[in-house]
């Protein structure tokens, strides 16, 4: 069922003082607000240890580990009766969480389009879901069901070069027993990566942890006046969170009129992925960029098991990950690619015939515009973010074909302008490959990053 001895495997029940040192490192403020509140033993908390791949919640409801392999799912009758009373409060979502260690990635799995749309990556000391707990006193519900799903590490994670050679593929199946077959797109990547960092070959220890608070905090929350300040941070956490979705109608109407100012008709596909650029931009949407840590997946065995089993020799084995773009704190870049759309909005591509390099170059007619006249002194966005944003990112087009218009810049220069392309884990040795500039994602991609400060002589 559970077990409250912690070895960092399946699923743990533990208390306040048990887990207080952890929770302090990733949110101190939290842990002092209930510091203030004493809960004792009767105020059960579970952490849920994922290894990566491991489905924490899907469209129907939350999973939780069991100790010796396997999940509960919430709604399932055959969860234990104690697990069911401490946690069945979400079992039409989650209950309230915080992912202590790794991170989650929160996506909506478009399988008919052969793609996921990354949605949110939750980071240690990141709380979730806040809708449905913070909301319970409300007639209403708004956020749906039957959307969103979520991962332990990286769901939209994928190999940049290509990694679907059969012959190659059969190394895989032979030295880590992988059933799937050569993935055909990136969204099979990650099948294949899962397979290999579960199998038995691999004895690899990395665990998402996610702390589940049980029903009784949740029930103090909305009941006991000594919990209003704790209540208040969480309110103020979820209202920060949406502060873009809370203004983008204002955003909507904005680029709106922006269009029928400069009379811009561009194809409504291209406009919905300008219009995608700037909430990357802002951190609202998750872009790509090169992994170079273990947070998000367990990096150096899947470049290892690339190299030394599936024979990955020509190519660097660069795997991008989904991440946010922190415009205050980011001092790399983010990515988006045409060939790998991840917009939120999924308006029909135009009827004309026209190719990658073509509808880029319309791309930077319609972004050049935007940022014309958003970044404006006296434009209505000129004191928001949007603004701000506008005139201090810089925008670069690549794509592996050349531009006889100078607008779009060939992939080959990429890793000059982001060493993060040349990146091996150290412990692969005598690999000299190249970066893969042929590889679809970055066939048509466009890199999101702050013009660097000029400086005063």
């Amino acid at each position: 069922m559970f077990s409250e001895t912690d070895e960092r495997d399946g699923l743990v029940k533990t208390n306040w003082n048990k887990i207080r040192s952890r929770v302090s490192k990733v949110e101190p403020q939290f842990t002092a607000l209930v510091d203030e509140l004493e809960p004792d033993n009767s105020f059960p908390i579970f952490l849920a240890y994922f290894p990566y791949g491991a489905v924490e919640a899907d469209t129907q409801s939350s999973y939780l580990p069991k100790c010796k392999g396997g999940y509960y799912r919430l709604l399932d009758k055959n969860t234990p009766k104690e697990i069911t009373k401490n946690l069945g409060y979400g079992k039409d979502s989650s209950p309230l969480g915080m992912v202590l260690e790794k991170e989650l990635e929160v996506f909506i799995d478009l399988k008919s389009e052969g793609i996921t749309i990354p949605w949110l990556m939750y980071k240690p000391g990141k709380f979730f879901p806040f809708a449905r707990i913070l909301s319970q006193k409300s007639h209403r519900t708004y956020s749906p069901n039957g959307l969103l799903s979520a991962t332990a590490g990286a769901r939209s994670a994928f190999m940049l070069p290509n990694i679907g050679c059969s012959i190659n593929h059969s190394n895989l199946q032979r030295d880590f027993n992988v059933q799937s077959p050569p993935p055909k797109n990136l969204y099979e990547h990650w099948n294949v990566f899962r397979e290999i960092i579960n199998s038995q070959i691999i004895d690899c220890d990395w665990r998402c942890c996610v702390m589940y608070f049980s029903e009784k905090w949740v029930t103090k929350l909305h009941s006991d006046k000594a919990w209003q300040p704790l209540k208040q941070y969480l309110l103020e956490l979820a209202w920060n969170q949406n502060e873009y979705e809370r203004n983008r109608i204002y955003y909507d109407i904005i680029f709106s009129l922006i269009k029928k100012k400069r009379n811009l008709k561009p194809n409504p596909y291209l406009a919905d992925t300008a219009r995608h650029l700037f909430t990357t931009a802002l951190g609202n949407s998750p872009g790509y960029s090169p992994a170079l840590e273990e947070n998000a997946l367990p990096l150096k065995d899947l470049q290892k098991a690339f190299v030394d089993s599936y024979g990955l020799k020509k190519y660097k084995p660069v795997i991008m990950q989904p991440s946010h773009f922190i415009f205050e704190e980011s001092n790399q870049p983010i990515y988006y690619s045409l060939q790998h759309p991840s917009t939120h909005i999924f308006s029909p591509k135009s009827r004309e015939v026209s190719n990658t390099l073509t509808e880029m170059r319309e791309l930077v007619h319609i972004m050049k515009i935007f940022i014309e006249e958003l970044a404006q002194d006296n434009s209505i966005c000129a004191d928001t973010i949007l603004g701000k944003i506008s005139n201090e990112i810089k925008l670069s087009y690549y794509h592996n074909k050349v531009d006889r218009h100078n607008l779009i810049t060939h992939t080959s220069k990429l890793p000059d302008s982001d060493k993060r392309f040349n990146y091996i884990h150290p412990s692969i040795k005598d690999l000299n490959g190249n970066f893969a500039c042929d590889a679809p994602f970055v066939r048509g991609c466009i890199s999101i990053s702050r013009k660097k400060k000029k400086t005063v002589s």
